[in-house]
């Protein structure tokens, strides 16, 4: 199976090797001027990996095939677009006139550019996945990134209408040889943005708290991250997207004297710390970014969003604070 990674960001990086490693043909398109040193040089991944007994800690050399460029004739199965959201609206146009025959994937947080794919690609053309379970950031040009072994992380997918297709199972089993813990959802849709407000106001959270494990000793933030992702599932309900559909949603609509001390417990947990601080260290822009989307719909959808208001406040003081 031949799979284009369309940017070398740490998720992508990570899913790649990992889908190498399991006999996938894998490519990796970079930016302009950074071909020739990658192709000479590789990508170096240093992993912590917690899917056995034990973390396993690695740093190896992943040498996939490096492209610059996108071409309409190109022969790839998958292209999986892992780029943050920030980066689609550039990236769309590309591939509305590149992407061939192949199957786009799109990889990332999303939750109101759904029409707007719709303008560049036709719904055969794509669907959608989440790599819940990776995370990490880069330092220099090596990516530090974490592969959780929990046991609710997995890798889901499925298509916007929630059809169970060839190509949807066919990714299915390439992400399982991978042990990449695939999972087919018929709601897909439904996943991605309920996922997209819990991760808004828990990144909101861990930014206020200063990083991963502060956060989970700060009683406080906690409590108002619970109830900033409240509002964010709030206004989801109010799009039309019930949160109580999905499992994972229901932590946090829990009594907070119940969902507090279990919220410490999940997130005290070694992979999941690493994957947290990896985020807020390496994509604030994009999570400034969802923060704003969620405070934003909650204005056009007439829910009040004081909670993560607040949490956005002190992450906009503790820069002010560093700064000076």
């Amino acid at each position: 199976m031949k799979i284009l990674i369309y940017g070398a960001g740490v998720v992508g990086c990570a899913y790649g090797w990992q889908l190498s490693k399991a006999g996938c043909d894998v490519t990796v398109l970079v930016r302009k001027g950074q071909k020739e040193f990658v192709q000479k040089n590789g990508i170096q991944i240093i992993c912590s990996d917690f899917r056995g007994k034990a973390r396993k800690d690695v740093d190896v050399i992943f040498k996939p095939t490096v492209i610059d460029e996108l071409s309409s004739n190109n022969d790839f199965e998958y292209i999986i677009v892992s780029t943050n959201k920030l980066q689609l609206s550039t990236i769309l146009p590309t591939l509305s006139k590149s992407t061939g025959k192949a199957n786009v994937v799109f990889f990332q947080n999303n939750w109101d550019v759904f029409t707007e794919i719709d303008k560049y690609l036709n719904p055969e053309q794509y669907f959608f996945a989440f790599p819940f379970m990776v995370g990490g950031g880069k330092e220099d040009k090596n990516i530090h990134c974490a592969i959780s072994g929990l046991k609710y992380s997995n890798t889901p997918l499925g298509e916007k209408d929630g059809r169970i297709t060839p190509r949807v199972e066919k990714l299915f089993v390439a992400l399982d040889k991978a042990d990449l813990k695939p999972v087919i959802s018929n709601q897909i849709l439904v996943w991605l943005i309920t996922h997209y407000a819990v991760a808004a106001g828990l990144s909101a959270g861990i930014m206020s708290a200063g990083s991963a494990s502060q956060f989970i000793e700060n009683t406080p933030i906690i409590r108002t991250t619970m109830k900033a992702i409240r509002e964010g599932l709030a206004i989801c309900k109010k799009m039309g997207i019930n949160p109580k559909t999905e499992k994972a949603n229901r932590l946090y609509l829990l009594p907070l004297f119940i969902s507090v001390p279990i919220a410490k417990k999940i997130y005290g947990n070694d992979a999941l710390q690493l994957m947290f601080d990896g985020h807020i260290n390496h994509s604030p822009a994009e999570i400034r970014q969802m923060i704003d989307d969620i405070i934003n719909s909650g204005v056009k959808y007439a829910v009040m969003t004081p909670n993560l208001a607040q949490l956005k406040s002190y992450i906009s003081s503790n820069q002010t604070n560093k700064s000076k």
